[in-house]
């Protein structure tokens, strides 16, 4: 009968013991592989949407260039909600 808890608690060690090498690899693995990779790949996905978001703010610009450039000083003065004083030939 006393053979038997002894048994018991080398399993249980063992089991144990396996469980602590299995953990402990795998924080390794996280450590070394995982968690860098899971970085490089926030820090690229972060670069395209700058990027991206970028190359939105460029377009919209030049849109808003090319409107710009085709209105003459009385509409931008308009536009910026001044008064155009064609006598003066200036914007109040």
């Amino acid at each position: 009968m006393f053979s038997i808890i002894p048994d018991a608690l080398k399993l249980l060690a063992a089991a144990l013991a396996g469980a602590l090498a299995a953990a402990s690899i795998l924080i390794v693995i996280n450590a070394v592989w995982w968690l860098p990779a899971a970085r490089h790949e926030g820090r690229d996905a972060e670069r395209t949407a700058a990027l991206q978001r970028s190359m939105e703010l460029i377009r919209e610009r030049g849109k808003t260039n090319a409107e710009i450039g085709k209105l003459d000083d009385a509409s931008i003065c308009r536009e910026l909600g001044g008064v155009w004083m064609p006598d003066k030939d200036v914007c109040e």
